[in-house]
């Protein structure tokens, strides 16, 4: 399994999410998702995935499309938050927290 065929842990939920804040973003932007490809350099079946939400997008992929659509990593990753697991309890352990509505 490749890294970009992992999802992290990351459930549907906040998958559907992230990808959200990419559309939302693009379409902000005015910039088609070819457009946003070539200037990204990822395949559009790459950002269909992304925003689908079938798949989360690696840290370099997020760090092109922020600097592409002249966004923040916050404001692509906002409703998606990690929250771990006090270390007594189970370390290494935690959870993300996802909100719905995107802004």
């Amino acid at each position: 399994m490749s890294r970009d065929d992992r999802n992290w842990g990351l459930q549907v939920e906040g998958r559907v999410r992230l990808g959200a804040n990419v559309t939302v973003r693009r379409l902000r932007a005015g910039i088609s998702r070819n457009e946003l490809c070539a200037r990204a350099a990822i395949s559009p079946q790459r950002l269909g995935q992304i925003e689908s939400g079938t798949r989360v997008a690696t840290l370099d992929v997020w760090v092109r499309l922020a600097g592409t659509l002249g966004v923040s990593l916050d404001e692509l990753l906002s409703g998606v938050r990690w929250v771990p697991v006090p270390p007594e309890e189970k370390p290494g352990e935690g959870a993300y927290l996802v909100k719905r509505k995107v802004a």
